[in-house]
C-alpha cells in the first residue's frame, strides 16, 4: 500500500497540475487577456470615432453577461458531444456501489467543469479534480495492479483524497474530507485513512513543486484572534444553529427550483444545452448585479473581508454599475446579507444548469458574507462586547462558513481543519468544530447528498464484558436476539436463572450455559452492565 500511495500521489499530482494549468489558462484568456487587450481599446475606439456610442464603464457589463453565457453553452455542447460528465453525488454512488470512479467521464468532466468555472458560475474546481484523480487511480489500480473489490476501492479513495489535498494545499483536511463525504455521520473507511492522507501529502507535494508555489493561508482578515475561551466556544455553537437554518433554507430552495426546472423542460441530461445557455444568462444577469457571487469565492472571501481590494477574476469590477471597485469598496451589513443570499441562489442555479465543480468553497463565501453582516450587526450592540469575548469578524465568518458547508456535506472533521489553516488562525479550531458538529446533528435528517450511506460490508454487534469469579474477562455477544450467545468466542446456549440488580446500575446474572468443558453448569458470570 505504501508503493501505490507514492504512485497514486505522483500520478495524481501531474493530473491536479495539468488541470490546473488548463482552467487558470482559460480564465486568464477571458477574463484578464480579451478585456484588457480586445475589449477596452476596441469600445474606446468606438466610443471615440462614433458620437453615439456610450463609454466604456456604461456598456463593460455587457461582455460579463455575453461570456457567462457562452461559456454556459460550451458546457452544454460539450455534455452532449462527450456524454456526461457526472458530479459529486454520483461519484459517492460509485464509491459505495462498483467501488471505482469510471475513467470514462474523465474526458467530459476535464473540459466541462473548465468551461464552468470560465463562465462564473458559483462551483469550484475541488469536485473535478476530485473525480479526475479518483478515476486516474482507479483505472491504473485496475488495469496495471490488477486490484479488485475493497482493495480497487481503496485505490480509488487514495486517489478522490490526492486530488483535494492538491487543491486546497491543506494535506490531511483535504483528505479526510474525502473520506467523510462518503457518509451522512462520519468516514467509515478507516483502513485505508492513514494510507489516503499519505497519498494526499505526495500528491501535494509534486502539484505544489510543478506549480512552484507555497501553501498555507490564503485569507487575510483584519483583526486577528489570538486568543479563545468558553465564550467563544459557545459562540461558535450558536452561529451553528444559524449555519443549520440558512443551510435547511438553502435546501428548500434548491428543492424548490428543482422542480421548476423541470416543469420548464429544463433537465441537464436531456436538454443539456438548453440549460447551459439559460444557467449561463441567469449567472451573468446575477453577477453584473452583485459582482462578488461570481466564481466560486476562494479568492473572493479576501474581499469580503477587506471590501477595498479588487475582485479575484470578473471584469468590469463593478457590473452594471461601473468599472470601479463595486459599492466603491465599502460594504454595510445590508449588502453583506444580500451577498449571501444571492450566493446561495446562484449555487442551485449553476448547479440545476448542468454546471460542474465543487460547492465547497461557494458555500464557504456565503457563510463568509453571513459572517460579516452578523458581526457588524451585533458590534453596533451596546455593552456587548464583554459577553462575546471581544470576537474579531473571522470568529463569526468562520464558525457560519464551517456550518453551512458541514450541514450540506457531512463533513465537520474536514471542513474545520481546512478552514483553520487556510484562514491562517488555529485559535479558531474549537469554536469552528462546535459550529461544525451542532449544525450536522441539527440537519441530519435533511440530507442534500442523497448518494450517501453507511458502507455495507460493516455490521455493530452487542458486545457485553463480565468477568467470572478468578478475575478472567468473558466476552459475551448476542447472536441472533434469543438465547444464542457467544463466549469467549465460543457459541453456548445460555438461560437466566436469575437476574438481581444493584445500586451501581448493574446486574448480577446466574446463567445455566449449556457446555461441558467451558464453564460449569449453573456458574455466576458475573454483573453486566446495563
Amino acid at each position: 500500500m505504501l508503493f501505490l500511495a507514492l504512485v497514486f500521489g505522483v500520478s495524481s499530482g501531474v493530473v491536479a497540475f495539468v488541470y490546473d494549468t488548463y482552467f487558470e489558462a482559460i480564465l486568464k484568456l477571458v477574463w484578464e487577456v480579451l478585456p484588457q487587450q480586445a475589449v477596452t481599446p476596441l469600445v474606446t475606439h468606438l466610443n471615440t470615432n462614433v458620437s453615439w456610442f456610450p463609454p466604456l464603464e456604461k456598456v463593460a457589463w455587457v461582455y460579463t453577461l455575453a461570456t457567462a453565457t457562452i461559456m454556459g453553452l460550451l458546457v452544454g455542447v460539450t455534455q452532449r458531444v462527450l456524454g456526461s460528465p457526472g458530479d459529486l453525488p454520483e461519484v459517492v454512488h460509485q464509491i459505495h456501489t462498483s467501488g471505482r470512479i469510471a475513467i470514462s467521464q474523465a474526458p467530459s468532466m476535464f473540459v466541462c467543469s473548465a468551461f464552468s468555472i470560465a463562465a462564473g458560475g458559483s462551483l469550484g474546481p475541488e469536485a473535478a479534480l476530485l473525480a479526475l484523480c479518483g478515476s486516474t487511480t482507479s483505472y491504473l489500480a485496475r488495469k496495471v495492479f490488477g486490484a479488485k473489490g475493497q482493495h480497487l476501492r481503496n485505490c480509488a479513495l487514495m486517489g478522490m483524497t490526492a486530488g483535494l489535498a492538491a487543491f486546497f494545499g491543506v494535506a490531511l483536511g483535504g483528505s479526510l474530507f474525502s473520506l467523510e463525504v462518503l457518509h451522512r455521520t462520519g468516514l467509515q473507511f478507516y483502513e485505508v485513512a492513514t494510507y489516503a492522507v499519505a497519498t494526499g501529502v505526495i500528491c501535494l507535494a509534486v502539484f505544489r513543486g510543478l506549480k512552484m508555489e507555497s501553501f498555507g493561508a490564503v485569507w487575510e482578515f483584519e483583526l486577528p484572534f489570538l486568543e479563545v475561551d468558553s465564550r467563544h466556544i459557545i459562540l461558535g455553537a450558536l452561529m451553528g444553529v444559524l449555519a443549520a437554518g440558512l443551510a435547511l433554507c438553502f435546501m428548500h430552495l434548491h428543492w424548490g427550483l428543482k422542480k421548476l426546472w423541470l416543469r420548464m423542460g429544463l433537465h441537464e441530461h436531456h436538454a443539456p444545452i438548453k440549460c447551459g445557455v439559460i444557467g449561463g444568462f441567469l449567472i451573468g444577469v446575477i453577477g453584473v448585479l452583485l459582482p462578488p457571487t461570481m466564481f466560486w469565492g476562494e479568492f473572493e472571501i479576501n474581499t469580503l473581508a477587506n471590501p477595498s481590494r479588487p475582485l479575484a477574476h470578473i471584469w468590469p469590477q463593478g457590473g452594471i454599475w461601473g468599472t470601479g471597485l463595486f459599492m466603491g469598496g465599502h460594504y454595510g451589513p445590508g449588502t453583506y446579507v444580500l451577498i449571501g443570499f444571492v450566493k446561495l441562489l446562484a449555487i442551485s442555479i449553476t448547479v440545476l444548469s448542468g454546471f460542474r465543480g465543487g460547492f465547497i468553497f461557494p458555500t464557504f463565501f456565503a457563510g463568509t458574507a453571513f459572517g460579516h453582516a452578523m458581526w457588524r450587526g451585533i458590534s453596533a450592540i451596546p455593552h456587548i462586547t464583554p459577553l462575546i469575548g471581544g470576537a474579531p469578524p473571522i470568529l463569526f465568518c468562520m464558525t457560519i462558513a464551517v456550518g453551512l458547508e458541514t450541514s450540506i456535506t457531512r463533513t465537520p472533521l474536514a471542513s474545520t481543519h481546512i478552514l483553520s489553516i487556510l484562514a491562517g488562525s488555529s485559535t479558531i479550531t474549537v469554536p469552528c468544530l462546535a459550529s461544525a458538529l451542532v449544525a450536522l446533528y441539527i440537519t441530519l435528517g435533511f440530507p442534500f447528498i442523497m448518494s450517501q450511506r453507511d458502507r455495507h460490508d460493516m455490521s455493530i454487534k452487542e458486545l457485553e464484558e463480565s468477568e467470572d469469579d478468578n478475575g478472567n474477562i468473558i466476552l459475551i455477544e448476542r447472536l441472533d436476539g434469543s438465547s444464542l450467545l457467544q463466549i469467549n468466542g465460543h457459541e453456548r446456549n445460555a438461560h437466566v436463572n436469575e437476574i438481581r440488580a444493584n445500586p451501581s446500575g448493574s446486574m448480577d446474572l446466574r446463567l445455566h450455559i449449556d457446555s461441558q468443558s467451558a464453564f460449569p453448569e449453573d456458574e455466576e458470570v458475573g454483573a453486566i452492565g446495563v
